[in-house]
């Protein structure tokens, strides 16, 4: 199992957005459908490409999805406010992982990791992580020695 960063504060993460809840996202139950909380975490990866990447073009997004664990700490609800928090944990050859901590009204509601995989959109191979990325990603790096656990 991929050790998560409930230790981390979301003000410590670089990227943090707010992901409105729709009527959509509940289940009978009256919360947010678990697999919604993928989707939440998608929007901070589509939100991260867009304002500090500064990506239009879906083409231009290089990865794939290679691997996603998420460990579900508590329900949210409709007109709870929701905010992502999104680092970089690892950059390698041709692949980078993420950590996110997804909080509703301010208590931790889920955390969550995936591993990313640069890809060569026209064979579908694995290709190293271009050097432009790399730095970029390298931006959402936080230093966690440091961290009060």
């Amino acid at each position: 199992m991929v050790q998560l960063a409930g230790f981390l504060a979301l003000k410590d993460f670089p990227f943090v957005i707010e992901v409105p809840v729709r009527w959509r996202d509940l289940d009978a139950f009256r919360h947010v459908n678990n697999a919604t909380f993928v989707t939440y975490l998608e929007i901070a990866r589509t939100e991260l490409w867009r304002k500090r990447f500064v990506c239009t073009d879906p083409m231009d997004i290089p990865f794939v999805i290679a691997g996603l664990n998420v460990e579900y700490k508590r329900p949210i609800k409709l007109n709870d406010t929701v905010r992502v928090g999104l680092r970089t944990t690892d950059i390698c050859g041709s692949s980078f992982a993420f950590e996110y901590r997804i909080e509703s009204e301010g208590q931790t509601a889920a955390l969550a990791h995936s591993v990313q995989v640069c890809i060569r959109h026209e064979s579908g191979r694995p290709v190293r992580v271009p050097e432009s990325l790399r730095r970029d990603l390298s931006t959402l790096l936080v230093d966690t020695s440091s961290t009060d656990r």
